[in-house]
């Protein structure tokens, strides 16, 4: 009886120990994720403030050269007219390049502040579908689409329904208890993904299946980050400057 009490206790030590050591196991599994998050998320602050400050600095040097070069062309004449007589004047003596500078000014906040967001994302994107595609993002997407599909099964047959689907998906994703920036990954994909992209024609199909290939397929396409339009539109402003001084046109 002794013997047999003895082996019972080293079991339930032996059964302590191995659960103890597979919670363990799962507290280091949820802290690695979320430090691998948090360095996701200063990933995306950094790469916004990266490009913003690029295009910023550039927008503001050419401006403040280019207003000077215009002003220097019209000498003594214009120095304290109004914003609107300077602009007309500038474009009535040199139509193309001021027309170029202007508009590239007048642009700048706007492309600045978009091109930023979508870089930095992009970035995010290809880190975490490189790192922790199976592990983070296909459990998430599950998630949130199996919760759907249990709601509110849908049936989708033109881009009406779909539009309505995708707003409805989009609410779930934002309302769900996942990580924030995983919660703004897949959104942002989602709102990428058109009806034409699905391919319904199949009656066997399920919807739900569809979405998720296309939704991981999306993901996949927007991990490329390039900065190349970018440094294009900085390259113009810098041309438009360079057409305001050497030309009269």
């Amino acid at each position: 009886m002794e013997k047999l009490s003895t082996n019972g206790n080293l079991k339930n030590i032996k059964f302590k120990k191995h659960n103890q050591a597979n919670s363990n196991l799962s507290m280091n599994k949820v802290t690695n994720q979320l430090k691998y998050l948090s360095k996701l998320s200063a990933t995306f602050l950094f790469s916004v403030l990266k490009i913003y400050g690029i295009g910023v600095l550039s927008t503001v040097i050419v401006m403040i050269v280019g207003i000077y070069i215009l002003s220097a062309s019209f000498g003594s004449g214009l120095g304290h007219s109004g914003a609107y007589l300077f602009i007309v004047a500038a474009i009535t003596t040199k139509p193309v390049s001021a027309s170029l500078f202007f508009l590239l000014m007048i642009a700048a906040p706007f492309f600045i502040g978009i091109f930023s967001t979508k870089y930095a994302m992009s970035n995010v994107i290809s880190r975490l579908v490189q790192d922790h595609s199976e592990t983070l993002l296909v459990p998430a997407i599950d998630k949130v689409i199996d919760k759907f599909r249990t709601g509110q099964p849908a049936v989708v047959r033109n881009s009406a329904d779909y539009a309505l689907v995708k707003i409805q998906l989009l609410n779930e994703f934002k309302n769900s208890s996942e990580n924030k920036i995983i919660k703004k990954i897949l959104s942002y994909a989602l709102k990428k993904m058109s009806f034409d992209e699905l391919d319904l024609k199949s009656g066997n199909i399920n919807f739900y299946d569809i979405i998720k290939t296309k939704l991981i397929e999306k993901l996949h396409e927007l991990a490329e980050p390039s900065a190349m339009i970018f440094y294009i539109y900085v390259g113009l402003q810098w041309l438009s400057l360079a057409l305001l001084y050497f030309l009269n046109i």
